[in-house]
């Protein structure tokens, strides 16, 4: 513990000596938007080969070189080697009931960062192979913090420096069971984080940009040059970047930031921790919360309260009410948007397995794994392993209390970093396969050969059959608002909202009237998002039963 300390006062020494950094207070991120000034970044123009290939300025590869394989950061130094999928398996301690399966791996997969499913129950995956420079861009330096201050702003595609992420499609186009048909639908991005299909197309979060690409047809490739919905989430830590973007019951596309970048998206300047949203309509951006660890992954549950994986101590997560702020504990997390806000709420308090946190997470709602149902199946990719907790009523909020570890590995390539529960109530896992994990070292030395997705399952569960909900009519959807899958009951509103569809707003409403708890939730939700809101109808449902 003391060497690593003393690595890495030195490291920063080395930095600040190298880059000259300022300190850079409240006032100055407020009057500049939290960005340095100093080094204005000036926008990319076409780099050649050879300067694509080099990350830093000369100054700073000097630094870099500080930072030999086996030091402070790096892991897995001397010739370790992946577990193949199949080994991978056999590594794993499931809870009883439940199996894993390799559903898709390298080569077709390589560091898999997040998962989205569709209505067709398709598996869309962000393969994060750029990560952790951005192509084209040089680090000029690095503040006292590890960020790195870069010599432009990339440009949007399609004028972007290609990269090296992607975004494949994963199809069971037979209902075995087996993901056998792939391909992808699109390629050459640049630090790409997050996928969403919906509104007649396909959102990517591709920082510093939200994108939009068209495809109103269906056919898997984009109709056109993306639409820039969004810009200016900061790129400085790659492992903290605007992430884990997520359809909310209200119609808006929520997202997250991490710890340690600054951003100014129309004009609302924020560095650090929040929860974020984007109304694809009105094009109106919005803070939801902020604060937080180091945020990664978002989930609603069944009444549309987020909770949000974290990186502080042993807590689980946190669970964000609008407009509230969340812990800032570092320096280097900046100010609350708000100068007047006099502290902030903590993570939900936890009892159980203390060692670490975790950092990816959902509310299991999805009607396969009984034992399991209304419970937070979490990520920790420090320990290599997938842990279930009670949510547990703590005055306005949750406490967590641990109840299975639902999968351990003794693998330490095992790196679960994203989760999802799909159409069939399994929950899939994005495994980053990689046996370093923190990102202290700015040296590119991870290995960007491997990947894995596994579905923890019940034991004996069938393959589903294929679907496509949008083939479906509006009033067969509204069935689907009673689904005992909460994933099923979540794709029916958003077909239903791509659709606008005001004929079945009469339906829906009786739906809400005739009906008491979660089926009358869901219909209010859907009325909303067929554009059936009333102030005659919300007025009447403060009354609802």
């Amino acid at each position: 513990m003391r060497k690593s300390a003393i690595t890495i006062l030195l490291a920063a020494l080395v930095l600040m000596s190298i880059a000259g950094e300022r300190r850079m207070d409240q006032t100055r991120l407020r009057a500049q938007g939290g960005q340095d000034k100093s080094s204005a970044p000036r926008p990319a123009s076409g780099p050649t080969q050879q300067e694509q290939e080099k990350h830093f300025s000369p100054e700073i590869e000097k630094f870099v070189e500080t930072f030999k394989p086996g030091g402070e950061g790096v892991e897995g130094a001397g010739g370790s080697r992946a577990p193949s999928p199949e080994e991978s398996l056999r590594l794993f301690t499931v809870s009883d009931g439940l199996q894993m399966e390799v559903v898709a791996s390298e080569p077709t997969i390589r560091q898999p960062l997040n998962l989205h499913f569709d209505e067709r129950g398709r598996l869309w995956v962000v393969q994060y192979i750029q990560y952790p420079f951005p192509a084209g861009l040089k680090v000029v330096k690095y503040d006292k913090y590890l960020r790195a201050v870069f010599d432009k702003v990339p440009l949007p595609p399609p004028h972007h420096v290609r990269g090296a992420d992607k975004i494949t499609i994963l199809e069971d186009s037979d209902g075995d069971g087996r993901f056998e048909s792939h391909k992808d639908f699109l390629t050459g991005l640049n630090i790409a984080t997050s996928v969403a299909v919906g509104r007649g197309g396909v959102f990517v979060l591709n920082p510093p940009y939200l994108l939009f690409y068209p495809d109103r047809n269906k056919d898997d490739v984009p109709d056109g040059d993306p639409e820039v919905c969004l810009s200016g989430f900061g790129l400085e830590d790659t492992h903290a970047v605007a992430n884990s973007l997520h359809w909310g019951p209200d119609g808006w596309l929520y997202g997250v930031q991490g710890s340690t970048t600054t951003s100014n998206v129309q004009g609302i300047q924020f560095l650090g921790q929040a929860v974020w949203r984007y109304h694809p309509t009105t094009k109106a951006f919005e803070l939801f919360a902020e604060g937080g660890g180091n945020p990664w992954t978002l989930d609603f549950d069944s009444k549309g309260r987020i909770f949000v994986g974290t990186n502080i101590g042993a807590a689980r997560g946190l669970h964000f009410v609008q407009g509230g702020y969340y812990i800032k504990n570092w320096p280097k997390h900046g100010p609350l948007t708000n100068p007047y806000a006099f502290g902030f709420f903590q993570h939900m308090a936890h009892s159980g397995y203390q060692p670490r946190f975790s950092q990816t997470l959902v509310i299991y709602e999805g009607g396969a794994l009984p034992h399991y149902e209304g419970q937070m199946i979490a990520g920790m990719a420090l320990t290599n392993r997938m842990q279930a907790s009670r949510l547990v009523r703590d005055t306005s909020s949750f406490s967590t209390e641990d109840t299975d570890a639902v999968v351990l590995s003794t693998s330490r390539w095992f790196r679960p970093v994203d989760t999802r529960v799909g159409p069939d109530g399994a929950v899939y896992i994005a495994d980053w396969c990689d046996i370093r994990l923190s990102h202290l070292s700015p040296q590119d030395n991870w290995d960007k050969t491997t990947g894995r997705i596994y579905r923890l399952q019940a034991k004996g569960a069938q393959p589903m059959k294929p679907f496509d909900l949008c083939r479906l009519r509006s009033e067969q959807l509204m069935g689907f608002l009673s689904h005992p899958n909460k994933w099923f009951r979540e794709q029916a509103k958003r077909v239903l909202a791509d659709r606008r569809d005001s004929t079945i707003v009469p339906a829906l409403k009786k739906l809400v009237e005739n009906n008491r708890g979660q089926l009358a939730l869901e219909a209010v939700w859907a009325v909303n998002l067929s554009g059936g809101w009333e102030d005659s109808f919300a007025l009447r449902q403060l009354s609802h039963p």
